[in-house]
């Protein structure tokens, strides 16, 4: 195994923990939908686009600080800190572009977009919870 496999392995498994996080999640939010008979073809796209969204966005998080450490152990942290900032309002654009494209398009419900998005926070704790728990 060489040097960058070993150091990409627990982004990975983080990356899956956040993955499997948000598919309970978004099954639950599906759950729900059903319970009131609110289940329909934009909600379940919506809620969808919306977990791969999540994904997306944490994926590229830990892409930007993984790139910004490397930086800042090369001794360029003044180009770290930009790497970080530029990374999260790029990611920020693409998110708000996306929202729009998916409300525009009429073929999600925004809600159920929105709601793995507000969930990931929620998802990350958990992780937290368990990852302690394991230790």
């Amino acid at each position: 195994m060489n040097e960058n496999q070993s150091k990409n392995r627990p982004l990975l498994r983080e990356l899956l923990i956040f993955a499997l996080g948000e598919l309970l999640v978004l099954g639950l939010m599906y759950g729900v939908y059903a319970l009131l008979r609110r289940l329909d073809g934009p909600v379940l796209l919506g809620g969808a686009a919306g977990a791969a969204m999540a994904m997306l966005n944490y994926g590229l998080t830990a892409l930007g600080v993984a790139m910004a450490a490397d930086k800042a152990e090369q001794g360029d942290v003044k180009r770290a800190q930009s790497t970080v900032s530029l990374s999260m309002a790029l990611r920020y654009v693409l998110l708000i572009g996306l929202l729009v494209l998916g409300a525009k398009s009429g073929y999600c419900n925004i809600i159920a977009m929105v709601i793995p998005l507000l969930l990931a926070r929620l998802v990350i704790a958990l992780g937290e919870f368990f990852r302690k728990k394991d230790r």
